[in-house]
This record gives structure tokens, C-alpha cells and sequence, in this order.
């Protein structure tokens, strides 16, 4: 290995840490937000009263509170623990980075005003976002997160359980726990990413993009690999033009959801259960999606 290469790596992880890091501050700070200001049972409040009203207010919610991937599990974790129900909050979880204004905009003005690519791929996320929000729908917080992490905020520093301090330091405080909770699954993902992108031998992927049966799942692991911010991976994969439309959806829809960065913060975060179905219902169901769409278009 050269030195030319060590370069090129150490480039990559730079890039996706500085990259996702505001979107996961931004995310902390939003989960700080919620810890200290949402009233216990508030968000409970303001849902449907149906499991279907429920997924889809979880669906639409990233049009009010916008957030990439990155910032998003420290986020429905906290969202959990204040009582917004695991069928509104596992829909926002996966929608949320994709349904939101910025990322609408990213993929439009990425695919030159192609509203085509854009709905596609909301659908395509809002699919396995659905179906997981209704597959957990009916289970409480406590049946959905890891042991410990079910627990509701931290308290202070010294242990007592108590809050001192003005409701910003408290914000704060929580938002800096968030932050540095998350983050070492951030720079666990971009070094692996980086990995991948560095050493993944251009040739095969090439040979990969003629065939919309192999082109599909390529992408799909790519996205997982490359663990692009949903902000920006519409210009990545729009770059990719020797691949069909249907494997840049496919590369759309799962990068999203389940990346590098992303799995090892379900697994810290939610039972092993909903762990697995967070990873195979989306993989399967994108990938059937995907194919379909590459059979009939291309």
C-alpha cells in the first residue's frame, strides 16, 4: 500500500466525517429539544388514534422536522422515550432523511428536474417504513429499544437524577451526550466506507452496471458501503451513469436506511428482534421493488 493510497483514504473518512457531522449535531440537538421541552405523553397527544394514522404521520413528519440518516436514530430513540409510539416514530426514523424538503430538492435538481426519480424514491423508502411501522406498530418502547437504552434521560452529572440548571444548559447537555453517543458509530462507518470505496475494484463494478438482475443489488450494496449522506447521495449516484435507472433508485432507496453508519446504531439501540427486521425488510423489499421497476423500464 502507497502512500498515495493511505492519502486518498484518509481523504475519504475526512470527507463523510465532515459531511455527516452537522446532520448528526443537528439531529442531537433535536433530540436535546425534544428531552427537555416535549410535556411526558404530548406527542402521544397530537397523533391518530389509528395504527394507519400513526405510519403515516411518521412518514410525513420529515416535512416539519427535516434530518439526514445521520441524526436520525439518536432522534426516534429520544422520541421513543418521550412517548411518540414506535408506529409513528420507526416510519419517521426511515422516511424522515428522505421525505423532507432538502433531499427532495437534492435529488431533483440532481436528475436535471426528473420528478420521476424523485416520487420513485419516496415511495420506495415509504414502503419499508410503512410496512416496519406496521409490523411494530402495536409494541411499546420498551419492547422496541436495547435494555438500557430504554431509559429516560440521563440526568445530571452527578448522579442524582435531578436538572440543574437553565432548560438551554439542560439542551445543552443532552444534545453534547447525543452527539458523542452517536458519533463513534459515525467514524466506525466512514472508516469502513472509506474501505470500500478506496480498494473496490472499478472493473467489476463496471461489469456489474449491464445487467438490470445484477445491476440492482450492486447498487444496493454500494449504498450500504459508501454510506453517503441522504443529502448529497443523489449527486453520487446520478454520477454513476453507466448503471439503469432502476439501480440508482435501488442505491436511493437503501442508502438511506441502512448504511454503514447506520448499523451498528441499530444494533446499539434497538433489540436484536427489530434489529433484524430494520436490516431484511428493507433489503428485500427494495430489492423486489427495484428489480420490478428494472424489469418493466430499464
Amino acid at each position: 500500500m502507497d502512500l498515495n493510497t493511505l492519502h486518498t483514504f484518509a481523504s475519504v473518512v475526512t470527507a463523510i466525517v465532515l459531511e455527516a457531522a452537522p446532520f448528526l449535531l443537528l439531529g442531537s440537538l433535536a433530540a436535546g429539544l425534544v428531552e427537555v421541552l416535549a410535556p411526558e405523553g404530548a406527542l402521544e397527544r397530537l397523533l391518530p388514534s389509528s395504527l394507519a394514522g400513526r405510519i403515516a404521520a411518521g412518514l410525513l413528519a420529515g416535512l416539519i422536522l427535516p434530518s439526514c440518516e445521520c441524526g436520525m436514530v439518536p432522534l426516534a430513540r429520544r422520541l421513543l422515550r418521550k412517548g411518540l409510539p414506535v408506529a409513528a416514530a420507526v416510519p419517521y426514523m426511515l422516511a424522515g432523511p428522505v421525505v423532507n424538503p432538502v433531499c427532495l430538492l437534492s435529488t431533483w435538481v440532481a436528475y436535471r428536474g426528473d420528478w420521476a426519480m424523485v416520487l420513485l424514491r419516496v415511495g420506495l423508502v415509504a414502503a419499508p417504513a410503512a410496512l416496519l411501522g406496521w409490523l411494530l406498530g402495536r409494541k411499546q418502547a420498551l419492547e422496541v429499544l436495547a435494555p438500557g437504552q430504554e431509559l429516560e434521560g440521563r440526568g445530571c452529572s452527578c448522579g442524582c437524577g435531578h436538572r440543574h440548571g437553565s432548560r438551554l444548559v439542560a439542551i445543552l447537555r443532552h444534545t453534547a451526550e447525543e452527539f458523542l453517543d452517536m458519533g463513534r458509530f459515525l467514524v466506525f462507518g466512514a472508516l469502513a466506507s472509506a474501505a470500500f470505496k478506496v480498494f473496490l475494484p472499478q472493473p467489476a463494478l463496471e461489469a456489474l452496471a449491464g445487467s438490470p438482475v445484477l445491476a440492482v443489488p450492486a447498487m444496493m450494496l454500494l449504498a450500504v458501503l459508501l454510506s453517503v449522506c441522504s443529502q448529497a447521495d443523489a449527486f453520487v449516484a446520478a454520477s454513476l451513469t453507466m448503471f439503469p435507472r432502476s439501480a440508482h433508485l435501488a442505491f436511493l432507496a437503501l442508502g438511506p436506511v441502512l448504511d454503514l453508519k447506520l448499523i451498528p446504531a441499530y444494533l446499539a439501540v434497538f433489540r436484536w428482534p427489530v434489529f433484524r427486521l430494520l436490516i431484511w425488510v428493507p433489503v428485500l423489499l427494495i430489492f423486489i421493488l427495484c428489480l420490478g421497476l428494472g424489469l418493466v423500464w430499464g
